[in-house]
């Protein structure tokens, strides 16, 4: 069953469904595609170990993570997700998302973190957290008009394998005024 059906700038429709453990693999292929990259996430090496993401899986499942899975043309291109983080930090949920390069600049990454602040409001959660970094502008502005503002920044918090630098900049999202 599909969560939603999104039109893309493109007029393809993308589906977003829960993360299952069958689209593990899938999902491992798109991300890794994304890791090779080097500029966008904070991972450096694909990810390889099958068992490894299936406990992953569990443990974020049961940790209270949701995680949607983008798929365009029945194609895994994409997810977003976030995660409750524990204790004096309850309130706080982690945002990531990732999106195959063929699918960018297509309104996934806005369609998606928009569908995430709401989904964040119904589970009761007060504030939204991400790190990008600075040379993502793309995403940085995403992130600002969805209403999250910078929080902090790691001046170059991220050495590239090229031996360049980039800031990382915390970004915060106040669900509920506290």
């Amino acid at each position: 069953m599909v969560y939603k059906t999104v039109e893309l700038t493109d007029c393809r429709k993308a589906t977003l469904n829960w993360l299952k453990k069958e689209d593990i693999p899938e999902v491992m292929k798109v991300l890794n595609s994304v890791i090779k990259e080097g500029t966008y996430l904070f991972i450096n090496n694909e990810i390889t170990d099958i068992e490894q993401e299936l406990q992953w899986f569990e443990r974020g499942t049961k940790e209270g993570m949701c995680y949607l899975v983008a798929r365009v043309e029945g194609k895994v291109v994409g997810g977003a997700s976030i995660h409750p983080k524990t204790d004096k930090h309850a309130h706080i949920a982690s945002y990531g998302v990732f999106i195959h390069k063929s699918y960018r600049n297509l309104g996934l990454g806005t369609t998606l973190t928009k569908e995430f602040i709401e989904i964040a409001k119904k589970r009761g959660l007060e504030i939204l957290q991400l790190s990008v970094y600075a040379t993502n502008k793309r995403a940085v502005r995403i992130y600002q008009k969805c209403g999250f503002k910078e929080a902090g920044r790691l001046k170059n918090g991220a050495k590239f394998r090229d031996g360049t630098y980039a800031d990382e900049i915390i970004m915060e999202l106040l669900l509920k005024q506290l």
